[in-house]
């Protein structure tokens, strides 16, 4: 019993251990580092275990105490193994802001992925539930504590393992932590601000203005789930996936050094279409302080608000169910006129895939439909796409991989692409064509050594094709939000740059001297990248900093700062504002 009770606790961390020294040997190239610190992070957690399960089998222990014992190690083998599940499949661990926030949703999330109808669900969950009942409460043959079959030398010797536990000789040694350790880590992102440090903030972002002609383009953003630098040959040179993407680039204007704001879809949308930094205010989990675009919904200052001032129609179009992180109430909110996911009739045709979408090529049907439909009036058509999204899959010929599914998404694009041309879109029409963020895999080590650790996290391509621009290559670095301010400020008439936004379109492209990315494996840090640089800042409320050793000039430190922070305390205002209204 306890032999078969052993192994099963081994198999996750053994699990865990492997694919850790996997992720990090393909980074670096170094064997059994990740493999040890997986070990040794991780002993104190099955320290736990062994004791609660040894106390558990003791003679003297009631039967009720020890159903308690064996319900909390159960609890915490099972946090366990998702968080391994979440490692895996994500590139980060399991949260407890990301628990609240996707619980709702994670049943048909996985209902999706493994292709599982309710009566396979059903018999699961009666399995899962059964039998650790049963466990708890089964009556067992007692160990004898003078000579036991679990030693007390591995319950005494696992703590002594976890001193040897070293998280700061390597870069992503978040990866190592274990998922109490790690939750306790990011707390610090939740602190909020005194009353005394919000009475004495201030700050105030310079901004420089120039006029220009205003155009009426129709517009189309095309961001693409997961597309990044490096699997395309003309962006990295690491992988050679998306052909139709590069001679794209090639012929229009392409930003080679170009960043996500964020580390998920949600993020992208929020940067793209708000202009913001989605950059959030110290987490809550009540109130709303754990859904999806928390802080960012009636954006009035909205892409689609200001270009139907314009004269515009404007939708937003995506394959994925709308229910997903909130995303269709989201957009109503944002001020989009019409907006369809899964459920449109046309799909119904179609196979559907992960978030019961149907595959990208009957998304861009359906896209040159709407195109055909709106040819009378200015419009704005922002389209979401799914079949890059992990677990990954080409919908044609079922091949499961990340090569397969990009290639697949890379020909619809071009195929998209050329029927735009054909429909003579482009005698005034811009379409965008930009990743949401980066793929969640473990970073390459080529792109590691090509763009630097953090910012390697955060390269997406970006292709601009139509309108009066002559193809151009862009090497300065430029990012999602800028996309939004330049827009607003195309068909303004007026293009505005400040230190934290740039503008990437037309004769005068000013690129901002600093972008900040919301990291998605140490939630409690931003990165902040400028030109030639990058730097960490540590989220904790009053105590907001920089950890990394530049920028040296304490002034320079203050204005990175000062940012952050003015940008979390804007969201935390105005959560409050959206709290009051509803209490009224």
């Amino acid at each position: 019993m306890f032999k078969i009770l052993l192994l099963l606790l081994a198999a996750p961390l053994l699990l865990k251990a492997w694919y850790v020294d996997n992720f990090i040997y393909h980074y670096t190239g170094t064997r059994l580092l990740g493999f040890t610190q997986v070990l040794t992070n991780d002993a104190i957690i099955y320290c736990g275990l062994f004791i609660l399960l040894y106390w558990s089998f003791l003679p003297k222990t009631s039967r009720w105490i020890a159903a308690i014992f064996r319900l909390a190690a159960l609890i915490l083998f099972a946090i366990y193994i998702i968080d391994y599940v979440v490692i895996v499949n994500f590139n980060t661990h399991l949260a407890l802001g990301d628990a609240i926030k996707y619980a709702d949703y994670s049943y048909k999330y996985i209902q999706q992925i493994y292709d599982l109808n309710g009566l396979a669900i059903l018999a699961i969950s009666a399995v899962t539930l059964i039998l650790p009942l049963y466990f708890a409460c089964a009556k067992f043959t007692a160990i004898n504590p003078r000579r036991p079959k679990l030693p007390i030398f591995i319950m005494l010797g696992l703590p002594l393992a976890a001193a040897f536990a070293d998280n700061e000789k390597y870069a992503h040694a978040w990866i190592y932590k274990n998922v109490i350790d790690y939750n306790l880590t990011i707390l610090s992102e939740s602190s909020p601000y005194s009353h005394a440090f919000l009475e004495s903030f201030n700050y105030r972002q310079n901004w420089q203005c120039q006029t220009i002609q205003p155009e009426t383009n129709n517009i189309i953003m095309l961001m693409v789930e997961s597309l990044s630098a490096y699997q395309s040959q003309y962006f990295s040179g690491i992988n050679d996936w998306t052909p139709n993407l590069d001679a794209i680039a090639k012929q229009h204007q392409a930003f080679k050094n170009f960043y996500a704001n964020g580390f998920i879809t949600e993020d992208g949308e929020i940067a793209l279409l708000t202009g913001l930094q989605p950059i959030y205010p110290p987490s809550s989990y009540s109130d709303d302080g754990g859904t999806s675009f928390y802080s960012f919904y009636n954006i009035e200052n909205s892409l689609p608000n200001i270009l139907k001032k314009h004269g515009y129609q404007t939708e937003f179009l995506t394959t994925a169910d709308l229910e997903f992180g909130n995303t269709g109430n989201w957009a109503k909110s944002v001020g989009f006129d019409y907006i369809e996911g899964h459920d449109q009739a046309e799909y119904d045709r179609w196979e559907r895939f992960h978030f019961q979408a149907a595959p990208d090529e009957a998304l861009y049907k359906r896209a040159l439909t709407r195109v055909e439909q709106n040819k009378k009036h200015p419009f704005f058509i922002f389209i979401k796409t799914v079949s890059s999204h992990h677990p990954y899959i080409n919908p044609e010929n079922k091949q499961k991989s990340e090569s397969a599914a990009i290639a697949y998404t890379d020909k619809q694009i071009g195929r998209f692409y050329r029927q735009l041309l054909d429909n003579g879109f482009f005698k005034n029409g811009l379409l965008i064509i930009v990743g949401d963020h980066h793929s969640m895999t473990p970073l390459k080590k080529a792109e590691a050594e090509l763009y630097g650790q953090f910012k390697a996290s955060a390269k997406v391509p970006l292709v601009i094709a139509g309108g009066k621009h002559i193809a151009t290559l862009e090497n300065h670095q430029y990012q999602q939000i800028d996309i939004f301010n330049s827009l607003q400020g195309l068909v303004r008439g007026e293009q505005c740059s400040s230190d934290w936004n740039g503008v990437l379109l037309g004769e005068s492209k000013i690129p901002p001297n600093y972008i900040a990315h919301r990291r998605g494996d140490n939630r409690d840090m931003v990165s902040v990248f400028a030109e030639n640089d990058e730097f960490l800042l540590k989220l904790d409320g009053d105590d907001t900093r920089v950890i990394s050793k530049q920028p040296a000039d304490q002034a320079a430190r203050q204005l990175l700062v000062d940012k952050i922070n003015a940008l979390r305390i804007a969201r935390a205002n105005w959560a409050s504002e959206q709290s009051a209204e509803k209490s009224d």
